[in-house]
């Protein structure tokens, strides 16, 4: 409550009542993030006018317990453990490096204690065929040690069903975009069984030093992925395998709190060519991230101290397959990078007024790894990165406060953007026909780097009846990384075409971000809790500049909403009974038409011809939804919890993508035994 940056904390109240059975449902009913969604655990976040990318690296960082989750994809992280999340929105580069520039969604799971054993056991079923078991039980091992172990298993038997109806007025190219066929029908193959593990040990030292391991595995086999409503790329499937390891070492002592962090993640892919059983792992693919952190904070009297040290190394492995263990060229090489940071940040509150700033230096290595299949040679690249940051905050009278924060941030660029120089190539055999496609890094490409400002103003009311915030942020986003192309001759002297990349555009993002909440149970002593909340983001501007033959022009960004929201109403009476509704509004966005072949009824007069664009781009606008979503618990005799949960309560019709349509209303019953 104290810092100037904005950060939003989805607490355990919020997380025990949503219906979502994955982190990435739960973010975007919760939280104005931008997200790209699939059928078969496939998601990725965006915020403030920065894009989602469903590519291993992205603009929002993704953190468990404060260390990298070497992964993009919420919907592959489990909801069993986590106690709470935060979301901090703006660029946190100077404290957590690379792909920060959007924000950080940092994901804390429950620590194990308490004097006794204590935990629970949850049945879910319901609709799509959903089954959902799952426990979690924390004990004390020692008077010095304990522990906790989870796991749960999730499962849709059935296809799911894609919503009915729109609430709100939409003109006819929206069911055209939709498709009108798609209203109550069934998306094929999107069926999937996925389960987990977790767990933590603490144990305590002495009155000084402690430590806790945590361990978080998600495991999911024959994940059914439909492709897009159409079936048109075929139906296939997919197996995800990710283990995060987290250590931590700390100390307490005199004015100095001491943290080593070390941390191990990995995630494994496979993509099968189709869901028969003749189909055979096309691409297979690893990542991994692994290193320490060091910190120190001191505490100094005047002032407070962060000083720490970072270590991370990342690894991007991958085999493609064209039939069952023949080896095919892959996409692209395999690479590393090595990053060894400094960062010192420092706090000091004055009276009324509360300050910080901070710094970090970042030294990056990348590295290609040679790969004779792509005539890719080893090579290697070093930079540094320097990222700075500040903000104060203002208690004024009346319970206003005001705040103002800058910050940059940065992101690197993939090695093979950097070092490489390959070739991809496919041999099509009813055309008789070999795709070839050169690539050559470029040495000389930077880090994607942004500025971001926030302005903000801030109430809470003496009894804690209303709280309320307004935030406006703008972000010029330098030095973005673009495709481009030019000719030269081979060593056979024949005129090629080289893909290479540069920095060459810059965009800019700015909106007004506004929170609101008011608890009429205040006014009547707290004797229960009846809520209205509401939380609004509007982007004011996101557009960005590419350049082609030497001709600038102002684009409007793809995949980002005008406006997005969530709002609603919680009511607990302290006494078993809880309930809450919780509507989304999901605001205009921009896509690339990728099925016109399959919507003929759409044509180059329903294209998008403004910001930049014209009807040969094949730009659609998608339409604007509201999704509802009702839960409703009873707790009986303190430890006996009934629900019923109702996700998309009116059976909104609705994409996250184009053409990868939403399930519609699904409903789950559940019981929860606590001892």
């Amino acid at each position: 409550k104290d810092l100037p940056q904005k950060i939003e904390v989805i607490d355990q109240a919020v997380i025990s009542m949503s219906p979502a059975t994955n982190v990435a449902d739960l973010l975007k009913s919760v939280t104005n993030l931008d997200i790209i969604q699939y059928p078969g655990v496939s998601s990725s976040f965006g915020m403030r006018g920065f894009s989602p990318s469903a590519h291993s690296r992205s603009y929002t960082l993704i953190l468990i317990n404060g260390v990298p989750s070497a992964t993009t994809n919420a919907a592959a992280i489990p909801m069993a453990a986590i106690d709470r999340i935060e979301v901090v929105k703006g660029p946190l580069s100077a404290l957590y490096g690379s792909d920060a520039m959007g924000g950080v969604i940092n994901i804390i799971t429950k620590e194990a204690g308490g004097d006794k054993a204590n935990g629970q056991v949850s049945l879910t079923a319901g609709t799509f065929g959903t089954k959902r078991i799952a426990g979690d039980v924390s004990a004390p091992l020692t008077s010095a040690t304990s522990f906790r172990l989870g796991f749960s298993k999730n499962e849709q038997n059935s296809n799911y069903q894609i919503g009915r109806r729109n609430i709100l007025s939409q003109p006819e190219l929206s069911e055209l975009i939709l498709d009108k066929k798609s209203f109550g029908d069934v998306m094929l193959n999107s069926k999937y069984t996925t389960h987990d593990f977790t767990g933590q040990i603490n144990t305590r030292i002495n009155d000084t030093w402690k430590t806790s391991l945590d361990v978080i595995y998600f495991g999911a086999d024959d994940i059914e992925t439909p492709g897009n409503y159409w079936g048109s790329y075929g139906q296939s499937k997919k197996d995800i395998n990710r283990l995060n390891l987290a250590g931590n070492v700390s100390a307490n002592y005199e004015r100095h709190k001491l943290s080593l962090s070390p941390y191990f993640g990995s995630q494994n892919t496979r993509n099968y060519s189709n869901n028969s059983e003749t189909g055979y792992v096309s691409l297979d693919s690893d990542i991994r991230e692994f290193g320490m952190r060091i910190h120190d904070n001191i505490g100094l009297g005047f002032m407070n101290l962060l000083v720490g040290a970072d270590v991370d190394v990342y690894e991007y492995r991958s085999d493609r397959f064209s039939g069952k263990g023949t080896p095919a060229n892959p996409y692209q090489p395999d690479y590393n990078h090595s990053k060894f940071a400094g960062l010192v940040q420092a706090s000091k509150t004055i009276s009324q007024l509360q300050l910080n700033a901070g710094a970090r230096f970042d030294q990056i290595t990348y590295e290609l790894l040679a790969n004779e299949m792509l005539n890719s040679q080893k090579g290697s690249e070093t930079y540094n990165t320097f990222n700075p940051s500040v903000g104060i905050k203002y208690n004024l009278p009346l319970n206003f406060a005001i705040k103002a924060s800058y910050g940059t941030g940065f992101s690197v660029p993939d090695a093979f953007k950097v070092a490489g120089n390959y070739s991809v190539s496919e041999y099509f055999p009813a055309w008789d026909f070999w795709w070839v496609k050169n690539y050559e890094g470029n040495p000389d490409l930077k880090p994607e780097k942004s500025n971001t400002m926030d302005l903000g103003l801030s109430f809470t009311s003496s009894n804690r009846f209303f709280n309320g915030d307004i935030t406006w942020f703008k972000t010029r986003h330098n030095d973005k990384i673009v495709e481009y192309t030019f000719k030269r001759n081979n060593d056979l002297g024949e005129e090629i075409t080289i893909t290479s990349y540069k920095n060459a555009d810059k965009s800019n993002h700015e909106g007004i971000e506004l929170m609101g909440s008011a608890n009429f149970g205040t006014l009547f002593d707290n004797r229960f809790k009846l809520e209205l909340y509401s939380n609004f983001t509007f982007m004011l501007n996101y557009t960005f500049d590419e350049t082609k033959a030497d001709v600038t022009t102002t684009y409007d960004m793809l995949y980002v909403r005008k406006s997005n929201g969530s709002f609603g109403i919680l009511f607990d009476n302290y006494n078993g009974f809880q309930t809450r509704i919780n509507g989304r509004y999901i605001g205009n966005r921009l896509e690339k038409d990728s099925f016109s072949a399959l919507r003929p009824n759409i044509t180059a007069d329903h294209y998008y011809t403004k910001g930049g664009y014209e009807a040969k781009d094949k730009i659609l606008e998608l339409p604007n939804h509201i999704v509802f979503d009702w839960s409703v618990y009873y707790t009986y005799a303190g430890n006996k919890r009934f629900g019923i949960g109702v996700s998309n309560l009116l059976d909104e019709n609705y994409s996250e993508k184009d053409g990868y349509n939403m399930p519609g209303r699904m409903v789950t019953g559940s019981f929860s035994f606590l001892f």
